[in-house]
């Protein structure tokens, strides 16, 4: 019997590569995707207990006309927040608070984003672009905590460039870039009234992998536990097969030095950080009567540390944002630690994980009530460190990789579910026309 060739190749069975075996799929091409685990689905399950649903990873992702089309073609329907998940808090001052800076600081921040020139400069990180353009204690009090809570990063290594870059491609001030921002979108499909912000599925971000996961085996061929030794031997079993290679930072270099010399230079230069989730469930919530999205805690550039001696860097507040998330009766709290600053918490026992939220929990909310139970997930390399390092490593790959090999993730100019999903769908529309 003839041995089969698909026309495409898919290394890593995440929301990632699925989601581009689909499209793939959908294009009429015969798809292989090629998974090492002994499951599907990557960082992304939706796990359910006897409390209520706990998001390993992601807990929703942001609405987009991509993702609207994908679940119509998938027969899924969208989740909306609930209108109390429109706030969110940022820790500042012993509050929480919806707005943390004062009156000085809107007047200061107004000034500048209509004086500043707000496109990065060559080498400046994060913190140093804030500090210019923002102000110092806005950067301190918004734009750390925001991005802490997106990349986990030390704002002081993160590269302004690659991580805003795309969003303020204009020398003016601010509000030119947001201006220039919202005349590029106007090309794009719009969302209908009501259905922007984050949204889910009924039963979670799961149910999307799952779909997903299902399509791709029905319509092409899944091979989970496939150690690939090297991207050399692959492209010599499967001559005539495009490649995407869709898995973690650290795989997807070890595939591409192998073959190329030009990625060899990135051993030890590109960082992956780790992240823990707690989903804790309880009787009481700590917004004590409040309702609410989540809440992110600033910390210190420097120090890493925060207010009151908080460890943890956010809390979603789940049973607020989707409904039928817990049983009655029962708040849902996913406390997220880890990234730059503590990495030493994925090395920790589950116990000892636990004592850490229950003592931030305490201190934030003193009448802390038992809990009734606990869901630990430890990711030791989720989140890729975006500096500048990274930064030259996606123009390698943009210059160096022949047309037939693809790799896509989430260190690919964006870290977020919308950006994997928008990336993808923009290669498939180029490759169409």
């Amino acid at each position: 019997m003839a041995k089969w060739n698909p026309d495409h190749i898919v290394i890593g069975a995440g929301f990632t590569g699925l989601t581009h075996a689909f499209l793939s799929l959908e294009k009429g091409e015969s798809v292989l995707v090629l998974e090492k685990k002994e499951s599907p689905g990557g960082l992304i399950r939706s796990v359910r207990t006897e409390y209520g649903i706990v998001e390993t990873a992601a807990n929703g992702i942001l609405n987009c006309w991509e993702l609207e089309n994908l679940s119509a073609r998938l027969g899924l329907d969208l989740l909306f927040p609930n209108p109390s998940a429109k706030k969110r808090y940022i820790f500042s001052d012993g509050k929480m608070r919806r707005n943390p800076l004062s009156v000085f600081d809107i007047l200061y921040l107004l000034f500048s984003s209509l004086t500043v020139p707000s496109q990065p400069i060559p080498g400046e990180s994060i913190y140093q672009w804030g500090k210019r353009v923002l102000g110092e204690r806005t950067m301190a009090k918004v734009l750390e905590p925001a991005l802490g809570g997106i990349y986990a990063g030390d704002l002081d290594s993160m590269s302004a460039e690659f991580v805003l870059g795309k969003f303020l491609p204009e020398q003016g001030p601010l509000w030119k870039n947001i201006l220039h921002l919202r005349n590029s979108r106007k090309t794009k499909p719009k969302l209908q009234p009501g259905r922007n912000g984050t949204v889910s599925f009924r039963g979670g971000l799961g149910s999307l992998l799952g779909a997903l996961e299902a399509r791709v085996s029905s319509q092409g061929k899944i091979k989970l536990g496939q150690d690939i030794s090297s991207l050399k031997e692959l492209r010599a079993t499967y001559p005539n097969s495009k490649i995407t290679i869709a898995t973690n930072l650290g795989t997807a270099l070890k595939f591409l030095k192998s073959e190329f010399k030009e990625f060899r230079s990135y051993q030890g230069m590109l960082e992956s950080l780790p992240i823990v989730t707690v989903t804790r469930f309880g009787k009481d919530s700590i917004l004590d009567g409040k309702k609410g999205f989540g809440v992110l805690f600033p910390k210190d550039h420097k120090s890493f540390s925060s207010e009151l001696g908080i460890r943890s860097r956010g809390i979603l507040f789940n049973d607020f944002i989707f409904s039928g998330r817990t049983s009655d009766g029962v708040h849902s709290e996913t406390f997220i630690l880890g990234g730059a600053g503590d990495r030493e918490i994925s090395s920790k026992t589950e116990e000892e994980v636990i004592t850490v939220v229950e003592e931030d929990r305490k201190k934030l909310f003193p009448g802390s009530g038992v809990p009734l139970n606990h869901y630990v997930t430890v990711w030791k390399d989720a989140l890729p460190v975006y500096g500048p390092q990274l930064h030259a490593f996606n123009r390698d790959l943009d210059r160096v990789l022949p047309p037939e090999i693809r790799v896509e993730g989430n260190f690919r100019n964006g870290i977020g579910l919308k950006s994997i999903l928008e990336r993808a769908y923009a290669a498939y529309s180029k490759a169409e026309s």
